[in-house]
């Protein structure tokens, strides 16, 4: 079955995108969730469904992080018009010239330019026959992502952790970023909480300066943080580089790498230990493989990473990380904040954090059909 489907795929001449669905998905959020950047309530998440002519559909997801890609949620419907309307007639296993020619149309809109490099590999995977994570090169395998606390008080994040350890978590991500006493507190609060066996991750999402960085991981270090995301501005390198050469507590770039340039550039200046990779900055799949490349070369670690994905986005990322030995590290857990999940299909992530992709073509997961009649809608045909 999946060797006719691949000599199809290889032989056809007339494979052409018919028609694009773009819809705009809302998604509630349980509780209102805070980081040191912004508090979120609900996702509004773009999906894109592509059509070619032999009946198949591909589905990709972007989420726009106004305070990380710059992208509104209006804003991407009309940027997903511009794109669907160049990629129509065109030939979907030719994803690498498609992505680089909708680029060139306009630039930047990472998290949207994401929703289509999705959806073409997951239509070219499903063309084969194939999982993604196969025609990615890569190894069915289950992943282990942390699960993650949003700022709040010390109290209620000591429960929060009991829970998610209750149910079985090994890794909890703490997001931080208020003050210097406030982030020590709730980091020992969690240690408290969970004991040695947990293995705890800190996020300040650019929150600290120099000063107050250095205090705050000498101090966290006596926690055991296994690292530290983004401790500084984006911008600043430089004190990025300065801190990495006095903490005792590995660093991470997030919001410093949005693409294998940046990539590049920052493992050529030595400021950080690990990157984390997130398809809605680098603009999706390919764009993502080719920073863990810079970063296997450059001996760096990787997280796969996420914002406010649904299980389309999750699914996806996690067939990257099937298809890569540099990527180590998950932080994947965004569809738990949710208060319903509008996705069939996909990846089965269980609540202590096992990922574990599914064995049909393409990466497995599209919206319910409630949920494609609900969200709003644009089709370009």
């Amino acid at each position: 079955m999946h060797f006719s489907r691949l000599v199809r795929l290889l032989m056809s001449e007339n494979m052409k995108i018919t028609r694009i669905e773009i819809l705009l998905v809302e998604i509630p959020y349980v509780h209102p969730f805070r980081i040191a950047l912004a508090v979120m309530d609900r996702a509004r998440n773009l999906v894109v469904r592509i059509h070619e002519s032999q009946g198949l559909i591909g589905v990709g997801e972007g989420s726009p992080a106004p305070f990380v890609t710059g992208e509104l949620p209006e804003g991407t419907l009309l940027a997903a018009s511009e794109y669907a309307g160049f990629l129509l007639g065109r030939d979907p296993r030719e994803i690498q010239a498609c992505l680089s020619n909708m680029e060139k149309i306009l630039c930047m809109n990472p998290a949207t330019r994401c929703a289509f490099d999705l959806a073409l590999h997951d239509l070219v995977a499903r063309l084969a026959g194939l999982p993604l994570y196969s025609l990615l090169g890569g190894t069915r395998r289950v992943l282990q992502s942390n699960r993650t606390l949003g700022i709040d008080g010390p109290e209620a994040m000591q429960v929060q952790a009991r829970e998610l350890v209750a149910g079985g978590a090994r890794i909890l991500k703490i997001k931080v970023g208020t003050s210097l006493d406030e982030d020590l507190a709730c980091i020992r609060a969690v240690r408290q909480a969970v004991g040695p066996g947990v293995l705890l991750r800190v996020d300040a999402n650019q929150a600290w300066d120099e000063p107050t960085a250095h205090a705050a991981l000498v101090a966290m270090a006596a926690e055991g943080i296994q690292f530290c995301e983004q401790p500084l501005p984006a911008w600043n390198e430089a004190g990025l580089r300065r801190l990495r050469e006095h903490s005792p507590v590995p660093l991470m770039a997030d919001e410093s790498v949005f693409d294998s340039h940046d990539a590049f550039r920052i493992a050529c200046s030595g400021a950080v230990d690990y990157l984390n990779i997130k398809l809605g900055k680098a603009g999706g799949l390919l764009e993502a493989n080719r920073i863990q490349t810079v970063a296997a070369a450059a001996g760096l670690g990787c997280m796969l990473g996420g914002m406010s994905e649904s299980m389309i986005g999750v699914s996806a990322a996690a067939h990257l990380m099937c298809a890569s030995t540099a990527i180590g590290l998950a932080d994947l857990d965004s569809p738990f904040h949710f208060t319903e999940n509008p996705v069939q299909g996909g990846v089965d992530f269980q609540p202590d954090g096992r990922v574990t992709l599914p064995e049909g073509p393409g990466h497995g997961a599209d919206l319910k059909p409630e949920w494609l009649e609900r969200s709003r809608r644009i089709t370009i045909d």
